[in-house]
């Protein structure tokens, strides 16, 4: 294999996704092959059961070594859960100025002594970890600078965006991995990179929110001024609908397939005929309103808006904050996501988007669904930050840069067809009728809880560190400094179905 080459994993809550791509010299990246496998023992972004993702991690993995004829033995991963947070920490250093004939002048130095305080920042346990950390913003003398080197101050402070992450979590899915003689270059939040290959420059520096529509996720990213500013995972994506449409008395094995082929977030922009299915256990007929199971999507749909809303203002980027909003991920695949996100946002740009740049014409071949965008931008993401080891088998003659590794989407443990649409309505309805022809015996049904009261999570008390020679970030909070973390509320609406932060956000800054 020629070039540099990137492969990357993303372990989601229904599929493993493996992607493999090289590096061409005008930085853009070949994609060689995707393969996914449907998998069961993660929750939300959390590895339950170790067996069942190791399988699929090996089947994914054995499918697109055959295929390319490689061996895969070093990759990126993905790591996506509420146990991933965001952090702002903020601290300073005093502006030496024995060479500068007191003009105070920034130098490299005074950054350099920065950098190190923010390397001895502590957490207070061992439950969580460090991912990485970048600097936010700096400031001379209160003052916000773009290049705080050659700035003229007495005290430099700076904000870094500290991303950590459950040690626990984050082992158990190095062990899938390293059991199927996958090393992990490096754990990348997928948060952090879910804007690479959706976001231009200009979205980047004016303002922009991705959010990431998985099937147990809802990643977003807030971007402002170049940088990411905020990053959370929230603990609920699109298979949360597949309990509420089953609460409806819809047979579990077509739920799936109602949701996909027929569904829409805005049940007044659906059209209102009537979807039929047989009930092979009582040997009757089961129909629903394409309406109906619209306005059961919706809801659950606005509980995820309305938490996405708070995590937006969470990241404190003031009432004037007015970005494009970008909808990726298989959620993003959803009739009328765009008109329902931008109605509950109360912006007036939202586009549902596919990955598209950073990309050679490969992309074409292989992205065939915005569900690849997670794995899409690690690849993004590692061909900036070091190629991985993958080696040719001997024997393989093929080209390696023309293989079509055909992505197999349907999940297999819950099979449910395309209906036929019956195009004569019955005599006593005016609006025609679609039936479901009876599918396959599935082998594992999606679950998704109904729609539940509120849980209020009180927030934790932040404490004081006493501990002058180093910041020690609560482990309850967003904020170094007293920030809290927003859990986000449930709706009360399916029962009826079945009858700012008005400025910048200014940390307090510790003097240590």
């Amino acid at each position: 294999m020629k070039g540099k080459q990137i492969v990357a994993i993303d372990v989601g809550s229904t599929n493993v996704v493996i992607a493999v791509g090289a590096v061409e010299d005008d930085g853009r990246i070949d994609i060689l092959g995707i393969t996914s496998e449907p998998v069961q023992g993660v929750n939300a972004g959390r590895v339950e059961n170790s067996e069942t993702v190791g399988r699929a991690v090996r089947a994914a993995k054995e499918r697109i070594e055959k295929q390319l004829g490689i061996t895969i033995t070093e990759a990126y991963a993905g790591l996506s859960g509420d146990f991933i947070r965001c952090v702002q920490v903020t601290d300073h250093v005093y502006v030496q100025d024995d060479q500068n004939n007191g003009c105070n002048q920034i130098t490299e130095r005074d950054l350099e002594s920065l950098h190190r305080r923010m390397q001895s920042v502590k957490l207070p346990d061992d439950k969580e970890e460090i991912i990485t950390k970048e600097p936010l913003r700096y400031k001379a003398d209160n003052k916000e600078v773009a290049e705080p080197v050659g700035a003229y101050g007495h005290v430099l402070s700076g904000t870094y965006n500290f991303i950590l992450a459950d040690h626990t979590m984050r082992e158990r899915l190095l062990h899938c991995l390293l059991k199927q003689d996958i090393t992990v270059k490096k754990f990348v939040p997928n948060a952090l990179v879910a804007y690479h290959g959706v976001a231009t420059t200009e979205d980047i520096e004016e303002g922009a929110v991705v959010i990431n529509l998985g099937g147990g996720i809802t990643d977003v990213t807030v971007l402002l001024n170049g940088k990411v500013r905020y990053i959370a995972s929230i603990p609920m994506g699109m298979d949360s609908i597949n309990g509420d449409i089953r609460a409806y008395g819809i047979p579990s094995n077509y739920v799936e397939g109602l949701k996909v082929n027929y569904g829409s977030a805005v049940h007044d922009l659906t059209q209102d005929d009537k979807i039929t299915f047989p009930h092979i256990r009582k040997g009757t007929t089961k129909s629903i309103r394409r309406r109906n199971l619209a306005r059961i999507i919706e809801e659950r749909l606005k509980e995820i808006c309305e938490w996405v809303k708070r995590e937006i203002k969470e990241a404190g980027c003031g009432s004037r904050f007015s970005p494009i909003v970008l909808i990726t991920g298989g959620g993003a695949e959803m009739p009328n996501i765009e008109n329902l996100f931008a109605s509950e946002l109360g912006y007036d740009d939202v586009r549902s988007v596919y990955p598209e740049y950073g990309f050679t014409e490969s992309l074409n071949e292989h992205i065939t669904t915005r569900a690849y965008a997670t794995v899409a931008s690690l690849l993004l993401y590692g061909a900036k930050n070091g190629s991985c080891a993958v080696a040719v088998r001997p024997g393989n003659t093929a080209n390696v840069h023309q293989p079509r590794v055909t992505p197999p989407m349907n999940n297999d443990d819950v099979y449910v067809p395309k209906p036929r649409v019956i195009t004569t309505p019955p005599a006593e309805e005016p609006r025609h009728q679609t039936t479901v022809e009876d599918p396959k015996p599935e082998h594992h049904t999606h679950s998704g809880e109904p729609m539940v009261d509120p849980q209020k999570i009180e927030p934790v008390t932040p404490t004081e560190s006493d501990n002058d020679d180093q910041i020690v970030i609560d482990p309850y909070n967003n904020q170094a400094n007293g920030g809290k973390r927003s859990f986000g509320r449930f709706l009360e609406k399916l029962g009826d179905i079945f009858a700012g932060k008005d400025d910048e956000r200014i940390d307090d800054e510790r003097i240590i």
